[in-house]
């Protein structure tokens, strides 16, 4: 076996955090769970992302996305866990301050936000 790889385009437009966690909700859903770091760490990738991308991340979070992942790496009984991990790591090092944009509860900064206003509910 020669290997394999992939490609995949985005433009500056794309949100890296949604990005990252669309890679680990794949990632989790092939691990067949048999070792122990593929099976939790992309379980607590995908669950890490998914706070950080909706606004509930702190800072902390950025650097154990990271740690998580390395911890990751040649741990695994197949590859799939460091296929996993590289592209995350790859990601929070590249694009950290798109990372640091989701913090103090803000919303996504690359997702369109609805023009159309909501009317107040009264009790």
């Amino acid at each position: 076996m020669l290997g394999s790889g992939g490609l995949v385009v985005v433009d500056d437009s794309t949100c890296m955090v949604k990005f990252a966690l669309r890679i680990m909700k794949f990632y989790k859903h092939e691990s067949c769970g048999w070792c122990i770091p593929c099976r939790e760490g992309t379980d607590w990738l995908e669950k890490t992302l998914t706070r950080f991308h909706t606004g509930g991340g702190i800072k902390k979070d950025i650097d154990n996305i990271q740690y998580l992942s390395e911890n990751m790496l040649g741990r695994t009984f197949c590859p799939l866990g460091d296929a996993a991990a590289l592209p995350t790591i790859s990601i929070v090092k590249k694009f950290r301050k798109e990372f640091e944009d989701h913090l103090e509860g803000k919303p996504c900064p690359f997702e369109k936000q609805s023009s159309v206003q909501r009317l107040p509910v009264f009790a």
